[in-house]
């Protein structure tokens, strides 16, 4: 039972991150600063979510929808692009995570988290998974410019990752004010 709960994490996860970044090509794609940097990338916001809440599992989800993604949008680059490609999206989030806990001091199980927790970690996330994946595609001939890629890489990935967040709070704040406040039967 265990065994099949992961497998639905995985699949949940990489379905979640796909169709991220299916809604993000759609509502920014035209507007690239480089390759695959665009100005902002929502996507970034669920990875942070997804590994946070379901670890490894999330991380590997991720991997998989991040693979399937890069080979259906750069067929051209292969199969070898998309696998380390989509590596990258799903272990830098965990490596992230990882190095949250170990550096920033953080609880291993995120159960105090502050907003300026939340804020640390997403700055860590943003800025790793940016110089993993400029590191990547400048070693492919890419990116011209690895520095300024990579800023506006992170920028955008710390940008999506704050609006998710920020959408998540005030889903959950609005669904908790209207299951906490009273019924009044006479209207």
């Amino acid at each position: 039972m265990k065994f099949i709960k992961k497998l639905l994490v995985i699949g949940v996860s990489a379905s979640i991150y796909y169709l991220a970044l299916f809604a993000n090509e759609w509502l920014v794609g035209d507007s690239e600063f480089s390759f695959d940097v665009h100005w902002v990338f929502f996507p970034s916001g669920f990875r942070f979510i997804l590994v946070l809440l379901a670890l490894e599992s999330g991380a590997l989800g991720i991997a998989l929808g991040g693979i399937l993604w890069n080979y259906q949008d750069h067929p051209d680059l292969g199969l070898e692009f998309a696998l380390i490609t989509g590596c990258i999206a799903g272990f830098s989030p965990w490596l992230s995570r990882k190095l949250s806990v170990s550096f920033l001091g953080l609880d291993s199980e995120f159960k105090v988290v502050s907003p300026l927790t939340l804020l640390k970690i997403s700055l860590l996330f943003a800025t790793l998974i940016a110089l993993l994946h400029q590191a990547w595609f400048f070693s492919q001939g890419l990116t011209e410019n690895l520095v300024l890629s990579f800023s506006v890489m992170a920028l955008s990935n710390w940008a999506g990752t704050l609006l998710v967040l920020m959408t998540f709070k005030f889903l959950i704040q609005g669904t908790q004010t209207t299951a906490t406040e009273p019924r009044n039967p006479g209207t």
